[in-house]
């Protein structure tokens, strides 16, 4: 079987939780990472957003080997992915 990846980047399957920022909102709210790579995040969240939203996110990871990461992200797409989740991918924009 002949499989190409077409992903420029290879993903990077995390499990740690992240705080979000919406644009224009004062609050964080709490999400999941569930994989990384070096233009992309993909996370769940109770909360639906819009495909082009601007979204602050910070990750912290697990353990100590790993920084917390700041970034500016623009949402892709949103799925719904159980009664009360939502997938969310976007790309990375800046990494502050």
């Amino acid at each position: 079987m002949d499989f190409s990846e077409k992903r420029d980047f290879q993903r990077m399957v995390l499990d740690c939780s992240m705080e979000y920022q919406l644009e224009n909102e004062k609050e964080y709210r709490q999400g999941k990472v569930i994989n990384l790579s070096a233009k992309g995040i993909l996370f769940e969240t109770s909360v639906a957003v819009k495909i082009g939203d601007h979204i602050k996110v910070k990750l912290t990871p697990v353990n100590n080997i790993t920084p917390p990461m700041s970034a500016n992200i623009l949402v892709a797409r949103c799925d719904k992915h159980s009664e009360k989740e939502f997938q969310v991918a976007a790309e990375i924009v800046q990494i502050r």
